[in-house]
């Protein structure tokens, strides 16, 4: 290295130790080192020399330190800074449009959700685009200025709640602005007329008119009859769209008879055909079974035999999964309204399936079982009328003597 100094027998040595300056020495027979803690180079050497003269001074009085710690340098002292009060920032604002890029990581990595595939996410991340230039302290006023229902407030309110929980135990914001903010209370609505239940006599009708192509135009390269199979399916089974259009082939046990319901293929943001779609679980993420009666054994056998198990059982006539929407649009409709029922979506199947039920003295849990509901307060909400005055009272049939 260049610098070494090498004492004479007996005297202190200064030698380079890993780039640093080191002492040797002999005394009473003991070999003594001491690092100092200074680079080893000529503008350091005086820091050596008088160590080492401290030292020799102290062995020629007798009082040598054996344990060296008072040869050691004091460490020095960290620096105590006054804040000053001129230096004080004034707090950051935060926007929430600025939040943007963070709820997609969230929403990505945090929730393992695709944000282009859901509803709520991709609504959320449009909101705070709009918000441009508001505060963060201030999305509650805004989230209360959105023409929202009350079932979507709730769910938004609750996906940004948890995000500015995350933005606050990442140092990102300081507040969470939503954790004492209240859900909205559902309000009783009207039920919409577009999902009234049809009777029995209006399902034959409407299902003998898709089967005969009643309303088809002669020059249609498509039948009404080439839907007959799926309709007929919602009506008899109550079964949501989306799990008629994503069941498949494997699900159809004709040995058991019985039909497995534990796959839809759902709508997205993107839209309602196929390539749009995608498989989930069912609503609740429950499987059920339903009874494979000998009607609809006899309609399904056709559809199925000789296909891959993974096939989807009813197809357009394309051979893609079925578009409900178009579905809707084109064909069911136009076909109601002709038939002077009126103007119903595809989902009255479904509600005539469920009001069919109770009314012909199903258990209420046997109903919410096939319609697939999480709990019997769905069923009895949204099928069992309260309106009609009973008739009689429950009576006890043992009495007193």
């Amino acid at each position: 290295m260049g610098y070494t100094k090498k004492g004479k027998k007996g005297e202190i040595s200064i030698s380079n130790h890993r780039g640093r300056i080191m002492l040797r020495w002999r005394y009473n027979g003991e070999r003594y080192p001491l690092s100092l803690p200074y680079d080893y180079c000529p503008e350091n050497m005086h820091h050596a020399t008088l160590k080492v003269a401290e030292i020799n001074l102290d062995i020629m009085k007798g009082c040598f330190d054996t344990s060296l710690e008072k040869y050691k340098p004091e460490k020095p002292k960290p620096a105590i800074l006054l804040p000053l009060e001129e230096e004080i920032s004034p707090p950051t604002v935060i926007y929430l449009n600025s939040l943007t890029s963070k709820f997609n990581d969230w929403t990505k990595q945090i929730r393992n959700m695709n944000i282009d595939l859901s509803v709520d996410y991709l609504g959320i991340r449009k909101m705070l685009e709009r918000w441009v230039n508001v505060p963060l302290e201030d999305v509650a006023a805004k989230m209360a200025t959105e023409k929202l229902g009350a079932t979507t407030y709730n769910r938004r309110l609750s996906f940004l709640c948890s995000f500015f929980s995350w933005l606050l135990s990442s140092g990102v914001i300081t507040i969470n602005p939503l954790l004492h903010v209240s859900k909205r209370r559902h309000s009783k609505k009207k039920k919409s007329d577009r999902r009234k239940p049809l009777t029995e006599d209006e399902i034959f009708i409407f299902l003998e008119a898709i089967r005969k192509n009643t309303f088809c135009h002669k020059s249609s390269p498509f039948k009404h009859s080439h839907y007959y199979p799926f309709l007929k399916f919602i009506f008899h089974t109550g079964v949501r769209n989306a799990e008629s259009i994503g069941l498949k082939v494997k699900h159809i046990d004709f040995t058991l008879g019985q039909i497995e319901i534990s796959e839809a293929f759902a709508r997205t943001p993107k839209g309602t055909n196929h390539a749009a779609r995608i498989s989930k679980g069912t609503k609740i993420g429950n499987i059920r079974y339903l009874p494979l009666t000998d009607d609809l054994s006899t309609m399904l056998l056709p559809l199925v035999q000789n296909r891959e198990p993974d096939s989807f059982v009813f197809l357009s006539p394309k051979g893609m999964s079925i578009d409900d929407r178009m579905l809707q649009k084109r064909i069911l409709k136009p076909i109601l309204i002709k038939l002077s029922i009126g103007n119903r979506d595809l989902y009255a199947g479904r509600h005539s399936f469920g009001t069919r039920a109770v009314q012909q003295g199903m258990t209420i849990t046997d109903v919410a079982y096939l319609m697939g509901h999480s709990t019997v307060e769905t069923t009895i909400r949204n099928y069992v009328s309260t309106a009609k005055p009973a008739v009689s009272l429950p009576t006890i049939n043992k009495k007193s003597n």
